[in-house]
């Protein structure tokens, strides 16, 4: 039952082709400027790219500072203000406590004097 790989072949012709894997040509290219000098042409990509970069930071400036206008300043005085109105309403909420106990503390003795003299 052993056949050999020609009669196997002559069976089988789409399995016996000739399976060479055929690369395509390189060939090298020397890029060279006006003087006749090779250029970078590495150089000049990452010049290309800076510039690019620079507009892009650019018009992201622009938009930044159209559409949100922020103070560039700390405003002390607003901050000063706010401070003294909220510490007023801190001390004047704490003094309201202090004189609702003395006023409720009050009132419950006037009435247990009271009631123990009647």
């Amino acid at each position: 039952m052993a056949c050999s790989l020609s009669s196997f072949c002559a069976l089988n012709q789409a399995f016996c082709r000739d399976k060479r894997i055929k690369y395509p040509k390189i060939r090298s290219q020397s890029f060279n400027d006006d003087n006749g000098k090779r250029a970078n042409i590495v150089d000049a990509n990452l010049n290309i790219l800076r510039e690019r970069i620079q507009q892009v930071r650019k018009r992201e400036r622009l938009i930044h500072t159209q559409e949100w206008n922020y103070k560039r300043s700390y405003d002390r005085k607003y901050k000063r203000d706010s401070m003294i109105s909220q510490s007023s309403e801190v001390i004047g909420l704490s003094c309201g406590a202090i004189g609702l106990v003395f006023l409720v503390g009050s009132l419950s003795i006037f009435l247990l004097s009271l009631l123990v003299c009647m």
